[in-house]
């Protein structure tokens, strides 16, 4: 290979790196160790739209999950959880609202040797809840997860809620609908000057 050659072909790497576009770059690691069961570590990567998910079992790899969708590659946060207190815990990966597509939630628990998604009733992707006008969140609460959103019509400070509890199916882990309801948040002032 000439010299000129060598300065045209580093010229042209140059250039493509140069024009790559840059994907958006999502990185959590979370440690779950409760005292008398397994220590789990879990990193969840998003690239570009692409989510990553790989876990370890007392320093032990188990299969990862790759492949899953999240919208304009927006993560909002990233909880470990047991909600069904069974010592495997769950990983919950909220997203934010992202090209018309609502926020929502992907849910993936890891046992001894491997790790699975978790089904959500009307969760994202499902039917949407009873007189949705979006604006959701989510969070794990106790034993549950909670959707909270906006209702259509409703007054400032108030919004409703669906709980989900994860229970065992024949398809696998299912966060299925514990309750719904409203919540109501007030701004009090007091009289003080």
């Amino acid at each position: 290979m000439t010299k000129r050659s060598l300065y045209m072909l580093i010229a042209a790497a140059g250039l493509l790196a140069g024009c790559k576009k840059q994907d958006a770059f999502f990185k959590s690691e979370l440690i779950y160790d409760k005292v008398g069961a397994p220590k789990y570590a879990f990193t969840v990567q998003v690239r570009g739209e692409e989510m990553f998910f790989s876990a370890r079992r007392d320093g032990l790899d188990l299969p990862g999950i790759s492949g899953n969708r999240v919208p304009g590659g927006k993560v909002s946060s990233v909880e470990a959880a047991d909600l069904n207190s069974d010592g495997k815990p769950e990983v919950y990966v909220f997203f934010a609202e992202a090209s018309g597509v609502p926020p929502g939630l992907l849910a993936f628990s890891c046992g001894e040797k491997d790790c699975s998604s978790i089904g959500i009733e009307g969760g994202a992707g499902g039917e949407p809840p009873r007189d949705y006008c979006g604006g959701d969140s989510y969070k794990t609460e106790h034993d549950r997860l909670v959707r909270q959103y906006n209702g259509c019509g409703m007054k400032a400070g108030e919004r409703l809620y669906v709980k989900y509890a994860l229970k065992t199916t024949s398809f696998g882990l299912m966060l299925s609908k514990a309750g719904e309801g409203k919540t109501v948040t007030t701004n009090e002032t007091s009289g003080r000057r």
